[in-house]
């Protein structure tokens, strides 16, 4: 599992793994010259990231290039030859013999075709000529070409279903940058047809499009003549209209008229106000006789006349009033004290007589103001009769006399009012009328003008030459076009050796074969061990005593990679066919030779060929051992080799397969390891088959062998992939207190298991069986369930700390089927979001029982980050 303190944004259960340090050996791989090897240490780059991973990541590696051609330069070198061979050949006999036949046009520029011009539109002109150019190859061109006597006949169109679409396809128009010509070409096997069609469609595009757009611009300078004709007799009308117009104004000014306009104006707006005036006196008039016969019927008395705030105004200035009130006031303060004084208020006999005293004030000043009402109101009635000066002093006889007269005048001023209002409104209208007329005028006079120029124009345009011309026909060729012949065959014998040679390199470039021992560790993140020479049945061996020591030099290096020397040594390779049997023996032969009592064990199940290394007969065995049908001194046998033992092959079937994975296969082990100084197992691939991950956890190093010019890197970085992350290398090789670094891990992860990931919230321990706990060869665990504060939904987290070999074989993909499950969907790798930052690498799958279906994530820590072993298929 990953770092405790990481916060996920989902679930994941799985088993950790405490990474080997830095620079430790742990395991083995080699690459160098035939044969090489190379310790499985913590890689130089991430799992999954290497740069053998992709074959082309970084572009082209021209060395690696360069190795690729030394591997397969003969096939590659004869494919090429016999490619070109063929192509050069086959396109010199099937290109038939052409001969080309053009017709050469030219495309003036528009300038010499105006007068005083130097400018040249190069956009217009490169328009016009690439229209010409379509317009040349155009369906209605060529249909009027084949209409010519004599073309349809031809023996190149008369096989042609569709003639015209052949011509479209066959005719070719070329037109020279920076020139004015335009080719009109045709290649074809008898020379006089295609001379013949390429005039025939010249003539046509010369009739029926250039002698045409001749006959369009004629047409378009009568058109303009006959346009100009007419406006300039509408322009006379018009003139003629407009003169008349400003003669029965008196002017052609439009100012001159505004000005006059503007007087009326004026004049209209002093007899409106005159007319506002007379209309206000009559109304003046009409209310004071309305009140004085109000007045005569009784209908407004006196008193009713004179307005009540008035006479309120009035009685606030009489003396007595105002005495009045002003001891009511003091009154009422009194008996605002002495209620405040007295305990008991409202009911103490001095505020009962202040009381009697207030009401008798109040009821004085009521009497005061009703003695003064008819005084007031008799007072203000003979003011308003002095001051009287204006029609309500005169008699209601004058006023009548006078409102009749007020009529008369008001009515002759509406009259004199309506007849200057209309003239001005005739006025502005003549006016605005005129203004109009002068605009239409001057709009149609400038229309006329330009008609006038671009006619004078089109005349001239009309006497210069036609802007396409023909400058020669099509004449028959003499000369076929055997130089272009010899020129395609060469390209196309070119074309062929370099797809033959290309193909035959590029497919052995991408299958990224180990060339160089750097290579491993530059590309997959080893070091290199050493180097043996290639022993093959088929071609020359080797010296002995040169096989001998480098296998001995490799030998050294791995008796001294680690604190102690390891007594079990797992040899395997990516895939068959890589040395490893070949390596495994003479590594045997090497330790056997040291001094040491040494057992070659053939760990490859399926396929035994560690016998044929050692000369011996294949017999019972390795499976055997596995099933229990002998015992381990029942299947050592000797070997030519002093000090050298070997238990072979033997019979394998699906029992032994399973007995991998059981407890009997590591007694075995044991029981080696105890009689033998050392131990060399020949696995089987690490990619074709679980066999070498299951015996590298009873391994106390792993080599991995690779062979130049076999090996592809690909699979031998994903064979590095899956024993660096599924655990196949162990304490032994660290260098490290492994027991004590576990139980420090396990307190840590116990105590600091975060119990909050985001939505995530801690919500009751599960209970782990203490049978599943061994197995996985648990120090500390975490078993927990969380809920999803958001989605209410439920996760279960189980985290072991335990040793790499023992976690990586507790995984669910072991543990479910076990427990009764059958697998829904099967594992693969996903990638999940980590909320602080970052993604986590875990498997994923699905497991059923019955009704009930479980999604398990599982992960391992691998340098602090979750990581999921890459599946690379052999």
């Amino acid at each position: 599992m990953s770092d405790p303190n990481t916060q996920p944004d989902g679930s994941a259960s799985t088993a950790t793994m405490p990474p080997a340090q830095a620079g430790q050996p742990g395991g083995m791989l080699a690459p160098l010259r035939d044969t090489a090897l190379a310790p499985v240490q913590q890689p130089q780059v991430s799992p999954g990231g290497r740069d053998a991973a992709d074959p082309l990541a970084g572009g082209i590696d021209y060395r690696r290039l360069w190795h690729s051609f030394r591997r397969c330069w003969l096939p590659a070198s004869a494919l090429a030859l016999l490619l070109a061979t063929l192509g050069g050949i086959a396109t010199w006999f099937l290109m038939p013999r052409n001969y080309e036949a053009v017709a050469w046009l030219r495309v003036r520029d528009n300038r010499q075709g105006m007068v005083n011009s130097t400018y040249r539109d190069s956009e217009e002109y490169e328009a016009y000529r690439k229209t010409q150019v379509q317009l040349i190859k155009s369906p209605f061109v060529l249909t009027a070409a084949l209409r010519q006597p004599g073309v349809t006949s031809l023996a190149s169109l008369a096989e042609q279903q569709d003639q015209v679409g052949w011509l479209v396809r066959s005719i070719q128009v070329s037109a020279p940058m920076e020139s004015e010509v335009v080719q009109v070409r045709l290649r074809g096997e008898n020379a006089k047809e295609v001379t013949q069609i390429v005039n025939a469609v010249t003539q046509a595009y010369l009739t029926d499009v250039v002698n045409k757009e001749k006959a369009e611009r004629l047409q378009r300078r009568d058109m303009l003549e006959r346009k100009y004709k007419e406006n300039m007799a509408e322009v006379r009308s018009r003139l003629d209209t407009y003169h008349n117009l400003a003669k029965s104004l008196g002017t052609s000014d439009s100012a001159e008229v505004a000005t006059q306009r503007s007087l009326l104006l004026d004049h209209v707006s002093t007899l409106r106000a005159q007319l506002n005036h007379m209309q206000r006196d009559l109304t003046v008039l009409d209310s004071e006789l309305a009140v004085m016969d109000a007045k005569e019927r009784g209908e407004i008395t006196l008193e009713q006349s004179v307005p009540e705030e008035i006479v309120d105004a009035m009685v606030r200035r009489d003396p007595q009033f105002v005495e009045l009130r002003d001891h009511l006031a003091s009154i009422e303060e009194a008996i605002t004290f002495q209620h405040e004084r007295s305990a008991r208020g409202g009911n103490e006999p001095a505020v009962k007589r202040l009381q009697t005293m207030r009401e008798g004030l109040r009821q004085r000043l009521e009497e005061r103001v009703e003695e003064l009402r008819p005084q007031i109101v008799a007072q203000v009635t003979a003011d308003a009769a002095t001051r009287r000066a204006g029609p309500a002093a005169e008699s209601p006889m004058v006023l009548r006399k006078r409102r009749e007269i007020l009529i008369r005048q008001i009515e002759q001023a509406m009259k004199d009012y309506d007849k200057v209002a209309a003239e001005a409104k005739t006025l502005g209208q003549a006016n605005a009328d005129l203004s109009a007329r002068k605009q239409e005028i001057d709009q149609l006079m400038r229309v006329t003008d330009q008609m006038g120029v671009q006619l004078n124009a089109t005349e001239i345009d009309i006497s210069m030459p036609n802007r396409v011309e023909l400058i020669e026909e099509a004449s028959v060729p003499e000369g076929s076009d055997k130089l272009l012949r010899l020129a395609v065959s060469v390209m196309a014998a070119a074309a062929g050796l370099v797809l033959g040679g290309g193909s035959v390199v590029a497919l052995e470039y991408m299958r990224d074969r180990m060339s160089m021992p750097d290579e491993a560790t530059q590309r997959v993140g080893l070091r290199v061990l050493g180097t043996v020479p290639r022993i093959s049945r088929s071609r020359h061996r080797p010296n002995d005593g040169h096989v001998s020591e480098c296998v001995d030099g490799v030998r050294a290096v791995v008796m001294q990679a680690g604190r102690e020397a390891p007594k079990v040594i797992l040899v395997t390779s990516a895939v068959e066919h890589e040395g490893k049997t070949t390596l495994a023996a003479q590594l045997a032969a090497s330790l056997a030779r040291s001094g040491r009592r040494t057992l070659l064990l053939d760990g490859d199940l399926r396929h035994p060929n560690a016998h044929l290394a050692l000369g011996l007969d294949l017999r019972s065995g390795f499976p055997e051992l596995l099933r229990g049908d002998i015992v381990n001194d029942e299947a050592v046998q000797p070997t030519s080799v002093d000090g050298l033992f070997a238990v072979t092959g033997g019979s394998c079937d699906y029992a032994a397969i399973t007995a991998l994975s059981r407890p009997e296969m590591a007694k075995v082990i044991k029981g080696f390891r105890e009689s033998f100084d050392h131990v060399v197992i020949d696995a089987g691939p690490v990619l074709n088959f679980a066999d070498s991950l299951l015996l590298g956890q009873q391994s106390d190093v792993v080599i991995l062998a690779t062979m130049r010019d076999v090996s592809r890197l690909p699979l031998v970085s994903g064979a590095v992939d899956r024993t660096f992350v599924q655990g196949m290398w162990t304490e032994r090789w660290t260098g490290r207190r492994v027991g004590e670094e576990l139980n420090r891990a396990a307190k840590l992860l116990e105590s600091r298991f975060p119990k909050t990931f985001g939505d995530w919230e801690y919500e009751r321990e599960l209970e782990s069986s203490a049978a599943e706990l061994q197995r996985a060869g648990a120090v500390g665990h975490v078993s927990r369930l969380y809920r999803n504060k958001r989605t209410k939904a439920r996760i279960s987290a189980f985290v072991v700390c335990a040793r790499p070999h023992d976690a990586s074989g507790h995984t669910p993909d072991r543990c479910y089927p076990g427990a009764g499950f059958t697998i829904g969907e099967p594992e693969h790798r996903e990638t999940i979001p980590l909320q602080g930052g970052g993604a986590a690498e875990t498997f994923t799958g699905t497991f059923v029982k019955s009704d009930h279906a479980l999604r398990v994530f599982w992960t391992y820590g691998v340098l602090g980050n979750p990581a999921a072993a890459e599946q690379v298929d052999a």
